[in-house]
């Protein structure tokens, strides 16, 4: 029987006690209160250029924008799309579907897709709306599709990597993934690099896939099970894999960042992190932001460690991005950090939202933060 955790912040906090001391004299209090927000220098002043106000909850943060044809395009879980002129927030259109979504909205080649509770994929024309085809692959999609020229690749919540024909929506091909028997809920966004689909499933593994026929090309474990209990082993990759050259770094839950070489079809890095959020790369180093709120980075070059900060412990960090010249992220409290990427160290910080943030994008000269409601707000520095 496989479970599925509606909360993962309840296994969150749970990983984030197991790794403390519970010999020393820390009250109770001081293992789940967030870490109190620390006197900084405002070297980059936050400023709110427009916000929105969306239905349905946005409790994973599978609601993300897409960009594309100069629009910012969201849906949310009551089944509402909507387009935006990114820079000031008017609307261009809206389109009521009627029924509940499981995640945001992906958008190309003149498509949208978006997918139900029910499992249904919906594909629509961008400029009249309209649905062309809706197919149903077995299970949510918790994360935004990949809209390719001739395929849309999704991945559902039962660790099924699914192909359907952009123009019919005919099913092309299917990748069935040994889920544990414990996971928990949410999943991440495929990619696709130079003709190849790289995945990461709950399993705790990256896999490659041939984009057209999906043909099984390699795949390599992000860590290893390691603990003596189910929930010990829980080893979901619940985030995208990032390309850096020839590299292709993940992350997982209660593993490892590990980076795996494209050319030689193996993992030939890692170093112990967990996460739910892909890793950030820029600067010449990647960051992790952990479960816990502690963040990790090591120099592109070596993968060397460089700086660590245990600044924002407990305050459940969104995914990190970077915006201009410092990384972006958000908290449970509404506030979004920003963090200069060479040192660590806050340099702006401002309160958006009253709900916690849930995930960050940029596009052109702004970035977009949405909370657990689907509020959005457009912010710049």
């Amino acid at each position: 029987m496989q479970y599925k955790f509606i909360i993962a912040l309840l296994l969150v906090a749970l990983s984030s006690c197991s790794s403390l001391n519970f010999l020393s004299n820390d009250s109770d209090e001081d293992l789940v209160t967030p870490a109190e927000l620390l006197a900084f220098a405002n070297q980059y002043p936050i400023n709110v250029a427009w916000k929105k106000s969306f239905k349905g909850s946005n409790d994973l943060g599978s609601f993300k924008p897409s960009f594309y044809s100069g629009q910012m395009i969201v849906a949310d879980s009551s089944g509402d799309i909507i387009s935006f002129d990114p820079k000031t927030g008017s609307v261009n259109w809206q389109k009521a579907l009627e029924r509940n979504l499981a995640a945001g909205v992906a958008a190309g080649f003149g498509r949208l897709v978006v997918s139900d509770v029910d499992g249904f994929v919906i594909s629509l024309d961008l400029e009249s709306q309209e649905i062309l085809w809706e197919q149903n692959i077995g299970g949510e999609v918790l994360a935004n599709a990949v809209v390719d020229a001739a395929l849309v690749v999704v991945k559902n919540s039962v660790g099924e990597l699914v192909a359907l024909d952009a123009v019919s929506g005919e099913q092309k091909w299917i990748f069935r993934s040994q889920l544990p028997a414990l996971t928990v809920r949410g999943t991440g966004q495929p990619i696709i690099e130079n003709g190849v689909v790289f995945s990461t499933f709950d399993n705790g593994r990256l896999g490659a896939f041939q984009l057209n026929t999906g043909f099984f090309l390699w795949d390599g474990p992000i860590s290893f099970v390691a603990g003596s209990s189910e929930l010990e082993n829980l080893l979901d990759a619940d985030s995208s894999p990032v390309v850096v050259n020839q590299l292709i770094f993940a992350v997982n839950y209660q593993g490892n960042l590990t980076a795996f070489d494209t050319a030689q079809k193996r993992p030939v890095w890692n170093a112990k992190a967990s996460s739910f959020h892909s890793p950030v790369v820029g600067k010449g180093l990647i960051m992790v932001l952990q479960d816990d709120g502690s963040i990790l980075s090591f120099s592109a070059a070596n993968l060397q460690p460089s700086w660590t900060s245990e600044e924002y412990l407990r305050r459940e960090l969104s995914n990190g991005t970077l915006f201009k010249d410092v990384m972006l992220t958000g908290d449970l409290e509404g506030y979004v950090h920003a963090i200069n990427p060479l040192t660590g160290k806050t340099v702006g910080r401002k309160k958006v939202s009253s709900k916690p943030i849930k995930s960050i994008v940029t596009f052109g000269d702004l970035a977009y933060i949405v909370d657990q409601d689907s509020n959005v707000a457009a912010i710049s520095l």
